[in-house]
């Protein structure tokens, strides 16, 4: 399968800036009309063209050879650099990709003779364009690398946020790490809003929706998209409107419907005239019409679109178009023609390892095969298929769970930032205060004392304080710095320990459920073998009322099965949501709910952990109690750091208890006053009088040194206190137990 987002090769001209406004390209294509002058002035006026759009092969490298003539006459460099990369660009379109090498190692060693290094980004971005068509990512990734580091030595921001953009495309469509692909999309975010770039905001939005639709997030994927499609409505870019119908016309293709999917690459071909994008939705429609059964269209097609990915030279394209043909040829069943097309695809996909192509042709491989009746070879392609296919799967659930836990950190990151931000902020603060205060003193020294004497000895003093002040800044930088890693580490160590501890109940609470569907449906099957051995018998010796009670004890179980399925379904659904970076999204929430269901999960994450523990678990719910408005994954975590820290301190005086000693945690829930308390209360230790006001300060901690991070209550006072508006109450008796109150308003 072609891959979703379309990629759209970075250029050498194109990818510096994208498109701009239609009537931006006409007034410089006016220009050049009115000023045939070959002179500097027409030079980087046909290089801020091919800045702002693409044009065909001919006439790029028409532009190149003029570019580069009128800037070895001028002894503009900057000028041979750009006209050397179009006709190297040009070259490689047409086949000759030994000339584009050349052409583009001498415009690399002239740009880094040269100050300005907008030209040296350029031509490292010539190399990763030309790397990409030829399927070496890796290349093209360090060379796109490369340009956005140039870039950064200039100040040209828009340059900047089109190296991001590359670099993120790049990881997104060829490579496929999703996670990296994101971290280079925000940075791009970033640089385009701070110079207020609609298109390159536009352009970003894309690339985002395009990495949540490949995860399966398609919801976080049209909000992505609908942004790009509003901010085009101002800009009237077909490129990007090319774009955008090629989206959804893949949307479409991806689930099946072919017809709709044919109309809206239709629409898409007549916003373009590139070759590269022309061959690509060529090559989709073809697969589309594969779909539809379709076969003389997809020859049609799928001819057409390899002839011109043969002719640009675009590899990863012939690879695609291969397993299309092999796919048609098996529908009309000729066998040879598919083997012919699949093995040349599966060649070219093995030495660009392209692991969507080489499944789809072992696939193929191994079907037609079967159809010539060639085991042995259907055999070996059907093993390679079922281990490409697997090995992508694992890629794309990598993929989903390194993009989650990205976003994961970077919400914490910020705000682990933004608080540190404001302690710097303090503390300039107090030493700004500090430095006032010494130079009002020195100054009434100086007023004071007259003799110079004395002067000579305020100002050493001075001196003196100046010094201590600025070694103490040093000093309270390096803490902040110190603070800040172990803040991360500890952090993260929060939030795996929460994991663990709902992974490891999971399995034990999943099981009921799970028992009660498979026992049921085995009596099921003994019941229904009842009940067609009897309705086999004679009518004269059927027992009516025996198969009417079977059929209704059928019914009843089949209500069962499902009450256990949808049992089992909505622990699963707790367990992502509780794993799941929080939105900050408030939903009307079941408290009783959610109490029960996390009091037994963390009750069994400490069994799956210790099999001796055991606790009696007391549940007093108000049944009248209000829906309350709450982020579900937040209130989640505060009660897991409740019964997970109740559980060690009755498991804790269980060690040194007597023997009639009986571990006991219990959860209330009350409606009082408008509002809603969870009482969580334990007969464990309790808490000491001198550490009670300590409990809910972030890193303190009474466990022993590796099983705690101190931050479990500190991020519940947050969620519960800054997050919702509420309050936690602590009532603790040393010896005797220890109840938290979470007071939420309803």
């Amino acid at each position: 399968m072609k891959k979703i987002v379309l990629y759209l090769i970075i250029s050498a001209f194109a990818g510096q800036a994208f498109a701009q406004q239609s009537n931006l390209t006409e007034a410089i294509e006016r220009q050049l009309k009115e000023h045939p002058q070959q002179d500097t002035f027409r030079v980087n006026r046909i290089v801020e063209l091919l800045r702002l759009t693409t044009v065909s092969t001919g006439r790029m490298d028409s532009l190149g050879h003029e570019t580069l003539s009128i800037s070895k006459r001028a002894d503009y460099e900057g000028g041979e650099v750009e006209g050397m990369r179009m006709i190297a660009y040009a070259d490689y379109s047409k086949g000759d990709a030994s000339g584009a090498k050349l052409l583009s190692d001498q415009a690399l060693a002239l740009a880094q003779k040269i100050t300005d290094k907008t030209y040296l980004a350029d031509a490292y971005s010539t190399f990763a364009a030309l790397d990409n068509r030829a399927g070496d990512n890796k290349h093209a990734l360090e060379y796109d690398l490369k340009a956005e580091k140039a870039a950064e030595m200039t100040p040209n921001k828009r340059l900047i946020a089109t190296r991001q953009a590359s670099i993120c495309n790049l990881y997104l469509n060829s490579i496929g790490d999703y996670a990296r692909a994101m971290e280079w999309a925000i940075k791009e975010e970033k640089t385009a809003d701070a110079i207020n770039d609609p298109y390159l905001l536009a352009r970003c939005w894309l690339a985002m929706g395009s990495i949540y639709s490949n995860i399966g997030d398609q919801n976080k994927a049209l909000v992505y998209f609908q942004k790009s499609l509003d901010a085009n409505k101002k800009l009237g870019d077909k490129g990007l409107e090319f774009n955008l119908l090629n989206r959804i016309a893949e949307r479409h293709r991806l689930t099946g419907r072919y017809k709709e999917a044919i109309s809206s690459y239709r629409a898409a071909l007549s916003k373009t005239t590139t070759p590269y994008d022309i061959e690509l939705v060529e090559s989709n429609m073809a697969d589309a019409y594969l779909g539809l059964g379709d076969s003389q269209m997809a020859y049609k097609y799928g001819f057409k679109s390899l002839h011109e990915a043969q002719k640009i030279n675009d590899i990863e394209g012939t690879e695609w178009i291969d397993g299309i043909l092999a796919r048609t040829y098996l529908e009309r069943n000729m066998p040879d023609s598919a083997i012919f097309y699949a093995q040349t695809g599966y060649t070219n996909a093995v030495k660009t390892s392209t692991l969507e192509f080489k499944r789809d042709d072992s696939k193929a491989l191994a079907n037609a095969y079967v159809q010539k009746k060639n085991f042995a070879d259907a055999y070996k392609y059907q093993g390679l298929y079922v281990a490409y296919r697997d090995s992508m799967a694992n890629s794309e659930i990598t993929n989903k769970a390194s993009l989650l836990q990205y976003n994961y950190d970077l919400a914490k990151k910020q705000a682990q930032i933004t608080s540190l931000d404001q302690e710097r902020k303090l503390q300039y603060y107090f030493l700004a205060g500090s430095a006032v205060i010494v130079l009002i003193i020195g100054t009434m020294g100086i007023i004071l004392l007259k003799n110079n004497r004395q002067k000579q000895k305020a100002n050493l003093l001075l001196s003196k304080q100046k010094h201590e002040i600025e070694d103490q800044r040093d000093q309270t930088n390096k803490a902040l710095a110190e603070l800040q890693q172990t803040q991360t580490q500890l952090v993260q160590r929060e939030k795996m320990a929460s994991l663990g501890e709902l992974t490891a109940g999971i399995a034990h609470e999943i099981q009921n459920p799970l028992n009660f569907v498979n026992n049921f449906s085995e009596v099921n099957e003994e019941m229904l073998e009842e009940l067609k051995a009897e309705s086999a018998k004679p009518k004269a010796e059927r027992n009516e009322v025996l198969e009417t009670e079977l059929i209704n004890d059928l019914i009843d179980n089949q209500r069962k099965i499902k009450h256990h399925g949808k049992r089992a379904d909505f622990i699963v659904k707790g367990m992502l949501e509780h794993s799941r970076t929080s939105t900050g999204e408030r939903q009307v929430t079941d408290i009783n709910v959610l109490a029960d269901e996390f009091l037994k999960l963390s009750y069994h994450g400490l069994r799956a952990k210790d099999k001796s523990f055991n606790s009696e678990l007391i549940t007093n719910f108000d049944h009248k109690l209000p829906r309350a408005n709450v982020v579900q994954q937040d209130i989640g975590r505060v009660l897991i750091n409740l019964f997970s820290n109740a559980f060690y301190a009755v498991n804790e005086k269980k060690k040194i208890a007597k023997a009639d000693y009986k571990p006991t945690v219990e959860i209330s829930t009350i409606a009082e006053n408008g509002s809603i308390l969870i009482k969580v209360k334990d007969n464990g230790n309790g808490i000491a009088d001198g550490i009670k006001d300590k409990i809910l300060q972030p890193f303190f901690t009474t466990k022993p040194t590796g099983e705690g991070t101190g931050l479990g209550l500190s991020l519940s006072y947050d969620i519960v206190v800054k997050g919702h508006g509420g309050k936690i109450d602590v009532e603790s008796k040393e010896g005797e137990g220890s109840e938290f109150t979470v007071i939420l308003p309803a």
